[in-house]
């Protein structure tokens, strides 16, 4: 006889918004999740990310949204420099906005750390697997047990994708990017809470102001290479050193560990093996280009634990067949939104600027509305998990 949700146990790979998300639907819907990340802590901060679409609906569905709006971040525009730092172009959020609807600016260990804030299932740091054979696990500390379901929320690198489905090709997007915060109150009072960004063909720095004086930077890269650099600070510095604006501030800034890494998708025919089942950016990262991820791994933990409440056979399947779509079409969105925010000429950066400094008209916020936003409304889940 099948186990009842009370005594059914999940393990949850991967501390970051898919894996909480995904452990606090699965508890409140009975199961017992324990949540295994390999990095050391809770990782905060993070680069700012624009939460809304499906995702916002769902954050909504779980009580979590004034929390949320607590953590926004006060971004008044996005705004295009020379290498002056003469404005180019300039969105307005509230022009924005009426693009985004419901839009929230925040960082993303902001949205991570309310998630688990809201959780009640442990979260053992430091700890990945080293094999899966169905439900049966062996950590990294050599310890095992067994579970019931074994949920992959561990990132476009995912340990247990690797382990369950073997080798898995990542769709290279053909550009590197960074990541990473810094404390400097004088710079931070300069740029404001405003997203700033110098854009030269196949290259472009960003940076903001987030509070308490600091700041966060971003840095994107054209490189026919997906291989990694050995010193990615290096890297950075060889790449955008000749720019000009507040990049050397920027570049004197990076720390040795910054988040570096290829943009890729993530493209498997399968997601689901056994009792293993991949949930975000393990089975179907759409890239920094595409953005929504935050929002397509919230929906997936979502739609995940109601199918499963529906019953357990076949709901991976049924979870696949609501999510696949959206996630293809937002990768194939984001492999056209390179050209917006990647431009490989001083002529498409010139057609961006303008579409930002002519964002009021509505003509043209239609046109960046479908430039800019995919539909991925259709995965709403058509009922409340309970």
């Amino acid at each position: 006889m099948p186990k009842s949700n009370a005594q059914q146990r999940a393990l949850i790979v991967g501390a970051g918004i898919a894996g909480l998300a995904s452990a606090w639907w699965l508890e409140r819907a009975g199961w017992e999740v324990l949540v295994v990340e390999k990095a050391p802590s809770f990782r905060a901060g993070g680069y700012m990310i624009d939460f809304f679409g499906p995702g916002h609906e769902v954050a909504r569905r779980m009580g979590l949204l004034s929390a949320l709006e607590e953590r926004r971040a006060p971004i008044s525009s996005v705004t295009s420099v020379d290498s002056s730092g003469r404005r180019r172009g300039e969105i307005s959020t509230a022009a924005y906005e009426a693009v985004a609807d419901g839009v929230i600016s925040l960082l993303r260990g902001d949205l991570a750390e309310v998630i688990r804030d809201d959780l009640r299932a442990p979260i053992r740091y430091g700890t990945t697997l080293s094999s899966v054979d169905d439900g049966r696990v062996v950590f990294s500390d050599g310890s095992s047990d067994e579970f019931d379901l074994v949920v992959g929320a561990d990132g476009v690198h995912s340990k247990v994708r690797e382990l369950v489905f073997g080798p898995s090709s990542l769709r290279y997007l053909g550009h590197h990017v960074a990541a990473f915060s810094f404390q400097d109150p004088v710079l931070s009072e300069r740029i404001g809470y405003r997203y700033q960004m110098l854009t030269v063909p196949h290259r472009m720095v960003g940076c903001y102001a987030v509070r308490d004086g600091a700041m966060a930077a971003l840095m994107l890269y054209r490189s026919d290479s997906p291989e990694l650099p050995a010193d990615p600070a290096a890297a950075l510095r060889e790449r955008f050193g000749d720019l000009g604006w507040v990049t050397p501030s920027l570049l004197s800034a990076v720390p040795q560990d910054v988040y570096y890494d290829e943009v890729s998708q993530v493209d498997m025919p399968v997601w689901h093996r056994g009792k293993v089942v991949l949930v975000g950016d393990a089975c179907g990262a759409v890239s920094l280009f595409a953005g929504h991820g935050a929002s397509l791994a919230m929906t997936g933990a979502c739609v995940l634990a109601e199918e499963l409440s529906a019953g357990f056979e076949g709901a991976f399947a049924r979870y696949e067949a609501r999510m696949k779509p959206a996630v293809e079409h937002t990768q194939e969105f984001g492999r056209r939104f390179i050209g917006w925010m990647a431009p490989a000429s001083a002529w498409r950066i010139s057609v961006r600027d303008l579409a930002f400094r002519l964002s009021g008209l509505p003509v043209v916020r239609n046109m960046i509305r479908g430039s800019l936003m995919p539909d991925v409304d259709g995965v709403l889940p058509r009922h409340r998990a309970s």
